[in-house]
């Protein structure tokens, strides 16, 4: 078990009453404090046991009065999560997923740098950008979405990605990659957040693929964003397809 010093002391640790007469502090202590057994001197002491938890650690308090009697005065308890960005990912519904113009997709019919939706009840469910013809083509896929109310500030936020292309062409690797644009909208003013995780390469098996929007982003809790994925597909011969699948972010 670890004494998270620092964090305890940042948050104030409010809820865990230390006396003010003076004492000696013993730390996780095993076994657990045992009432009117002596601290074995004369100041008070505080004892500090922490048990670790799926999503965190619980830390708990307890006041020992000093002498033989040895009376043990209840403290309080505080939980601190093991992410301080999260622990759930919030994942965006593909079908409000916008086009640069800021129009939905369709079935079909994407052209440019649009997408179609395809979906097929119990067996599949995606967005396929337009088909490569021994070419390059870009597809931009726009979110919006908010900061979530529990978000730590100046904690970075993960967005996750799941995508993949399809197709028998020759691709070129270097130049088939994923970019993750991100942007604050306030009173209609959109601004670019710097410092995201550069371009990745990705491939024709499903698997995810994690940027991160920089601590230093300035973001608040609740605050309004939009995440643009731009996905480029380029072949050397032949025809492939770029496939988002899933998109989400944790904080």
């Amino acid at each position: 078990m670890k004494l998270f010093r620092s964090l305890l002391v940042a948050v104030g640790l409010t809820a865990l009453p230390i006396a003010a007469l003076a004492q000696s502090t013993t730390v996780d202590q095993i076994p657990a404090p045992v009432p009117s057994s002596s601290n074995g001197n004369s100041n008070s002491e505080w004892l500090l046991q922490n048990y670790g938890i799926s999503g965190g650690t619980i830390y708990q308090s307890f006041m020992r009065q000093p002498g033989s009697s040895g009376r043990l005065l209840p403290g309080g308890m505080l939980f601190v999560p093991s992410n301080q960005s999260g622990t759930f990912t919030h994942w965006l519904s593909l079908t409000d997923a916008r086009f640069d113009s800021g129009i939905t997709g369709a079935a079909s019919g994407a052209s440019g740098t649009g997408f179609n939706i395809a979906r097929t009840a119990g067996t599949s469910y995606d967005l396929t950008g337009v088909a490569t013809s021994s070419s390059a083509v870009t597809t931009k896929f726009l979110f919006e979405t908010d900061v979530a109310s529990t978000y730590v500030a100046g904690s970075a936020i993960p967005v996750v990605v799941n995508a993949n292309y399809t197709g028998s062409g020759t691709i070129t690797a270097a130049s088939t990659t994923l970019t993750l644009n991100a942007y604050t909208e306030v009173g209609g003013v959109e601004t670019a957040i710097t410092g995201i995780t550069a371009a990745q390469q990705f491939n024709s098996t499903p698997a995810n693929y994690t940027f991160n929007i920089p601590s230093t982003a300035g973001l608040v809790p609740g605050q309004h964003i939009a995440l643009e994925l731009v996905m480029l597909v380029t072949t050397a011969s032949g025809a492939n397809t770029g496939q988002l699948n899933a998109i989400g972010h944790t904080d």
